[in-house]
């Protein structure tokens, strides 16, 4: 079955339930008998959403306005805000880089890079020929002897 005939079975299907449901829905008398509508003539809206109405007027009229917020310190002037935000963008702008400030010495290597404490040790590089005996070290030079004369390719 293609992507396109998948997609028609699928747009099908919805249909079909969604005419099943609208099918079983309630017709709107039930729904009245049940309280789940109202039944209210047009004026008895008309004055519900005029109540309504007034009561909003009512509670934004007692809210206060920007003027008195902006006086109590709750909001902030929008003009206040923006010309501190072009200060401070101006005032980066003319920030010294890192290589500056390392040139003026104000700020040295561990200012800006992260330094850990570090367990003291030796640093030097371990050398196990220096623990040599004598015996050991005519071994060695006898199994290398013998490795060049088995080896390696002498030319005549």
């Amino acid at each position: 079955m293609s992507t396109e005939e998948r997609r028609l079975a699928l747009k099908i299907a919805r249909k079909e339930s969604l005419n099943l449901k609208l099918a079983l829905r309630p017709d709107r008398q039930e729904l009245i008998n049940r309280n789940i509508l109202q039944v209210q003539s047009d004026n008895e809206r008309q004055e519900q959403k005029e109540a309504i109405g007034a009561r909003l007027i009512r509670r934004l009229s007692m809210r206060p306005t920007q003027e008195e917020l902006e006086e109590r310190n709750i909001l902030k002037k929008k003009k206040q805000k923006e010309e501190k935000k072009r200060f401070l963008l101006r005032k980066l702008s003319f920030r010294p880089t890192v290589e500056e400030l390392k040139e003026k010495k104000i700020i040295r290597f561990n200012d800006y890079i992260e330094v850990t404490q570090a367990h003291d040790y030796d640093r030097r590089a371990d050398k196990p020929w220096t623990r040599l005996t004598p015996k050991d070290k005519a071994a060695i030079r006898k199994e290398l002897n013998e490795f060049k004369s088995s080896e390696i390719f002498h030319r005549p």
